[in-house]
């Protein structure tokens, strides 16, 4: 079973592609994501395992920006923050009181929360991509080229706005992430997003 750190580790280090059989789609998907340039909101993440019992739960801050600006900060049940400029990478974990540190690259880049950063050519290059429509919403399903983290990812837009998205491994288990009092194209300081190990420490 994935443990809760290293899902939330892949869901946020996992975001972004499609193929150029489905253009059309793959351009309203864009289309949508280009439409925020920077988002912020609170989440709560459900995991579920094949049958949809219950596994794990958390509930955290996020905060994003174009292109790959990141404040991902889980609150409950653990303290686990990570930050990205688009040049570094910082996790921490503040029950075990560990920092990593990572250049940023291109696999970071072709991750979960970092797909409101993608590019129509990064979105056509490694995804089939499929749109379930139905009044003002709008469900994109993501199913990646090449093995990875997950078998399918689906995104969910309201009145064109990400609200939230939901993840299947290959163990068939489900990661729900639903956005909660979201707000678009906010302005946000730019030492949001960096580490700041002080600040980190007496949170």
């Amino acid at each position: 079973m994935i443990t809760m750190r290293r899902l939330l580790l892949l869901l946020c280090l996992s975001f972004i592609q499609v193929s150029a059989n489905a253009g059309g789609d793959v351009a309203q998907l864009h289309l949508h994501l280009s439409g925020a340039q920077s988002l912020s909101a609170k989440f709560v993440q459900q995991v579920k395992d094949a049958s949809g019992e219950l596994l794990q739960e958390s509930k955290g801050t996020i905060a994003l920006k174009r292109p790959n600006n990141i404040h991902w900060e889980s609150l409950e049940p653990f303290r686990y923050l990570l930050v990205s400029n688009g040049k570094t990478v910082w996790r921490y974990d503040a029950d075990l009181d560990q920092l990593n540190t990572d250049p940023f690259d291109s696999e970071l880049s072709q991750t979960p929360a970092m797909i409101i950063g993608a590019s129509i050519d990064q979105l056509a290059a490694d995804y089939d991509v499929s749109v379930i429509k139905g009044g003002n919403t709008r469900e994109f399903i993501l199913i990646p080229k090449q093995q990875g983290a997950f078998t399918e990812m689906r995104l969910m837009f309201n009145m064109g706005k990400l609200i939230g998205m939901r993840l299947t491994d290959t163990l068939e288990q489900t990661t729900q992430i639903n956005f909660i009092e979201p707000k678009y194209n906010v302005k946000f300081d730019s030492t949001l997003f960096e580490f700041n190990e002080e600040k980190a420490r007496k949170s």
